[in-house]
């Protein structure tokens, strides 16, 4: 599935990023792993479902959603709505008004088969650009006071994205055809970016940059028709698939105008009069893929596995710009991708897993701050090596430990601001986590993630930039813990929640560094009811600490972490 946005909230129940051992028996995974969406269906029961709330995780304000299931008879399937709302005032400051709408349909006409319509979509206003900040040199920016807004009035956001689809399966004996057909589009009316370049440590600031842009579009139309046979031997379980893949994506990008302010602050409000925006003509990027495989699956029972894909992709990239000046891109790809992964069980307790995995994916479209702003690269060469193992310490506690390497282009801004090419990357690194129950009612989920990014290439073209990316972490913690009362069955249940971030690389030129940073959430649930229906209030404090840390992006661009924000929330089922 293609997704031009963000999935609408009101559509899904959660998604999980399967990587390593979890992507085990799903087939054609990608090198950077596999996002699994779960989309809201009909419960077995007629219900509605309200949840009212003071402050989203980004959001502090009044917010929502209400959720009806209706069940058809004969558990035929059934009809799932849902909507939600958001005022809020944003922790930068400025407002954020968003609304957002979905369904789904079930229907099992026969048995073994089963059909999922659904559709949702977003719809945002307001949402003032907020200022991001671009260091002079080697000095961090200054404290800015969090909650205040440093942007301009005048550069609200209007956007909205939608994505429509079906996925269905048929059993027919031994062979199930599968398929799912989406379409994802976004529109926006009005976008903008509020960019302070030159910024020294006392707030001032060389340039203040707005890009405005109207009417960019994004839409992708994609999909997957596969034919699967599950059968066994002996006590060996196959399955083998054959996938037909495609997706058809059209962006309308550009156009916007550059409106250079001049000197400004960092630090204290500088609004200055709406000038008059003149946007030009869009540029047309457009994107033809088809994707023709197979994949296998081996499994004995309980002592190993192997999982064997191979894919054959057709591609082409057109880039028409609107301006005479600038050339034309045209782009044509076909290469071989596939993967292969095997895991075996040695002794009990003891699963030992790795894998290659060679694919294709899209690099990420040049930041506002870039003088090529929306362009998005061709798709880009990827290949991943793992290996690692699991430790099962318990009926209900694992331990997993894992190595990896990620090669792939490397994608940011040159000396002049462009963003091209610039170099490889590869990303060497170490997982470990521990998951599961540690005592009836006590969970955990603890992970940490030592990672080695190193850009290679021609030293020519990188006698300009340092050795690491901008951005990345060389090392990720976080640590999960629940305690539900009671061994699990009281009504009041803790949790606490911290991420711990090291030092990041803060320019191109790895001359300046973000400090690292660890945050706290604490919360609490309490599970009632009135009238026999459950009530459960939430009750979160995220950033509890009140730490102040920087978020750096891909391109260096400096924004702060949101303050200490109270979550109350209140879920009802009617």
């Amino acid at each position: 599935m293609d997704i031009v946005d963000r999935v609408p909230p009101r559509l899904v129940d959660g998604n999980t990023i399967r990587v390593g051992i979890a992507a085990q028996r799903f087939p054609f995974p990608a090198p950077t792993g596999l996002v699994d969406f779960d989309i809201n269906q009909v419960g077995s029961e007629t219900g509605l479902s309200l949840q009212l709330d003071t402050a989203s995780p980004v959001s502090p304000g009044p917010g929502g959603n209400l959720e009806l299931s209706l069940p058809f008879a004969s558990k035929s399937g059934g009809l799932f709505l849902g909507f939600g709302f958001r005022e809020a005032r944003r922790p930068e400051g400025g407002s954020h008004r968003g609304r957002g709408i979905a369904g789904t349909l079930l229907l099992r006409p026969a048995p073994g088969a089963e059909l999922l319509l659904f559709g949702g979509a977003n719809f945002t206003r307001s949402e003032e650009a907020r200022a991001t900040l671009f260091p002079a040199g080697t000095a961090l920016p200054p404290r800015v006071r969090r909650g205040l807004f440093l942007g301009q009035p005048w550069t609200g956001r209007e956007t909205d994205g939608n994505l429509v689809g079906f996925a269905g399966k048929w059993q027919i004996g031994s062979l199930r055809i599968e398929a799912g057909l989406f379409n994802s589009a976004r529109i926006l009316l009005w976008n903008f970016s509020d960019n302070l370049t030159g910024v020294t440590a006392s707030g001032s600031t060389a340039n203040r940059i707005i890009v405005a842009a109207r009417d960019n579009r994004d839409k992708a139309l994609s999909g997957e028709l596969r034919l699967v046979r599950d059968w066994a031997t002996g006590r060996i379980n196959h399955s083998f698939v054959l996938s037909l893949r495609g997706r058809n994506k059209e962006r309308w990008f550009g156009g916007g105008q550059r409106i250079a302010l001049g000197p400004s602050s960092a630090i204290n409000p500088d609004p200055r009069p709406a000038p008059a925006i003149v946007t030009t003509a869009l540029d047309h990027d457009v994107v033809r893929q088809r994707t023709y495989g197979f994949a296998y699956s081996g499994t004995l029972r309980g002592k190993a596995g192997l999982d064997f894909a191979l894919s054959r992709t057709d591609y082409s990239k057109t880039i028409d710009f609107s301006a005479p000046t600038s050339p034309d891109i045209r782009v044509r790809d076909r290469p071989l991708i596939g993967n292969i992964s095997a895991w075996a069980v040695p002794v009990r307790g003891l699963t030992l897993f790795g894998g290659y995995t060679r694919g294709q994916e899209e690099a990420l479209i040049a930041p506002d701050v870039a003088t090529n702003r929306a362009e998005a690269p061709p798709a880009i060469r990827t290949s991943q090596i793992e290996a690692g193992a699991r430790f099962t310490l318990s009926k209900q506690l694992g331990l997993v430990a894992t190595a990896f390497r990620i090669s792939k282009p490397y994608y940011n801004l040159d000396p002049a601001f462009r963003y091209r090419e610039i170099g490889s990357l590869s990303n060497r690194g170490i997982e470990l986590s521990l998951t599961g129950q540690l005592t009836p009612g006590l969970v955990a989920v603890a992970g940490t993630l030592l990672m080695d990014s190193r850009i290679g290439g021609d030293p020519a073209s990188l006698s300009q930039i340092g050795p690491r990316p901008v951005g990345q972490a060389r090392r990720r913690s976080v640590l999960n813990i629940d305690w539900r009362m009671q061994q699990g069955k009281g009504p009041l249940s803790l949790d606490l929640a911290a991420e711990s971030l090291s030092a990041r690389t803060a320019n191109i030129p790895n001359t300046l560094f973000a400090p690292g940073r660890t945050t706290l959430n604490l919360g609490a649930r309490y599970r009632f009811a009135v009238h026999d229906k459950p009530i459960m209030l939430r009750l979160q404090l995220q950033n509890a600490l009140n730490a102040y840390a920087w978020n750096v992006s891909a391109s260096g661009g400096f924004t702060y972490i949101n303050p200490r924000l109270l979550l109350v929330q209140l879920v009802a089922d009617i």
